[in-house]
């Protein structure tokens, strides 16, 4: 794919700690093609991954495009320009489907149509009507009751049952995100994509995603995740706690101000205390100069991280698949670069633990430092992801804007879903 004006891909993503403009595209050779990017702090306007003032996202949002937009060769049509977004916090929500059809076929075995309509089947979930059906992936089927397949096509069955993992996200909040992307003059709906699973096409490799992996983004706002095997998704969902917990932990325990805590962890100060063998940091106020132990900032910061991570732990555990099917998990996002981190993560859950790195990028990418990479793995991975989608067939970024661009009208993701049904 070139980086002509029809193929390049735009995205936004509306974090608690910052707001990213991307413009990009995915390269013949599978390879992020980054054409311009730009990255503001959100100043308090969205609130674990909320959007809470419109108005101040607004004038965020046209900085960003103004200044994203001249890193671009070609002329750039907001009117007319399709623009993905990602979601991310409590008002996203997913639940697993399941639809059973019958062969019937005189052959006996499963075609392409019987596993299509068992997946459209399997997305046919009813939930409140505030909710909207943002995204479908297949997780794997079952033939006959006991045979598990993730793709089962040409083979020998009787009935075959269709698993998928569908995504809702609050109607009151999309339309908050339409209306703010129509005030910066993008007259075309805008699409959602759910920020874990954007993550996982960035940062896990082929055989992470076939062997089972969890894709854990630890967000400022919010932690989410998702689990992926033989390229399926089997789980996904946010958890009401993140960075900025850790940030205000410290403010109490160590009277601090919370301005100074988010700055001490987003800059990584810990490591450089450690790095520099400082067992003291120096607090300097007009009145006074304090010497806070270094072991005080490592012991509540070690509370919360282990909180958070048991807290998964607790919820994940509750799922059976979760138990079967994960083998190493990938952490991301802006937690993923605390030290302890990392360690945490795998006494918690026994498994082997790395933290994700966008590969296989090129472009304009000097605004974003190599170290912070974990802090830009969803929008990275929004574009992988068009990306795979448009290469699968190359009407379907237009299949996935008809279907998932008309509001309250209940459309399925039907094209979401049959790709699904074979990879992420």
């Amino acid at each position: 794919m070139g980086s002509t004006n029809k193929d390049f891909i735009s995205g936004i993503e509306f974090g608690t700690d910052k707001i990213s403009v991307i413009h990009a595209c995915v390269n013949e050779k599978g390879c992020i093609d980054v054409l311009s990017f730009a990255s503001k702090p959100s100043k308090r306007a969205i609130v674990k991954g909320e959007i809470i003032d419109a108005n101040e996202v607004i004038n965020i949002l046209n900085d960003l495009l103004k200044e994203s937009e001249k890193g671009l060769s070609m002329n750039f049509d907001r009117t007319d320009r399709r623009v993905f977004f990602l979601v991310n916090g409590m008002y996203v929500c997913t639940r697993q489907g399941e639809g059973t059809v019958l062969t019937g076929s005189s052959s006996g075995k499963v075609t392409r149509k019987h596993m299509e309509e068992a997946m459209l089947a399997a997305q046919n979930i009813v939930l409140s009507s505030d909710m909207q059906q943002i995204q479908v992936f297949g997780s794997y089927f079952i033939l006959d009751g006991r045979k598990r397949e993730s793709s089962p096509l040409d083979k020998l069955a009787e009935k075959i049952t269709a698993h998928a993992h569908v995504v809702f996200a609050s109607k009151k909040q999309l339309d908050v995100i339409q209306k703010i992307l129509r005030e910066v003059g993008f007259e075309r709906d805008g699409i959602p994509l759910f920020s874990p699973i954007a993550s996982a096409y960035s940062l896990l490799t082929l055989d992470e995603r076939m062997q089972g992996t969890l894709l854990f983004d630890f967000g400022a706002g919010v932690c989410s995740y998702a689990l992926i095997h033989n390229d399926g998704v089997l789980l996904s969902g946010t958890i009401p706690v993140g960075v900025n917990n850790l940030a205000n932990d410290l403010s109490l325990a160590l009277d601090l101000p919370y301005d100074f805590c988010h700055t001490f962890i987003k800059e990584s100060r810990l490591t450089r205390l450690h790095m520099e063998n400082q067992n003291y940091l120096e607090y300097r106020t007009e009145q006074q100069v304090r010497r806070i132990p270094v072991a005080s900032f490592e012991k509540v910061m070690d509370l919360r991280i282990r909180e958070i991570f048991d807290l998964m732990q607790s919820i994940l555990g509750q799922h059976k698949i979760y138990h079967n099917f994960c083998t190493s998990v990938v952490i991301t996002g802006g937690g993923a670069l605390i030290e302890s981190a990392k360690q945490m993560m795998s006494d918690v859950t026994n498994l082997p633990v790395r933290v994700g790195t966008v590969q296989n990028l090129s472009g304009s990418l000097t605004s974003i430092r190599k170290e912070s990479m974990p802090c830009y793995s969803a929008i990275l991975g929004l574009v992988k992801e068009i990306g795979e989608l448009d290469k699968e067939d190359s009407s379907g970024i237009d299949k996935l804007a008809n279907a998932m661009g008309k509001f309250g009208e209940g459309l399925q993701n039907a094209f979401g879903t049959l790709l699904g049904a074979l990879k992420i």
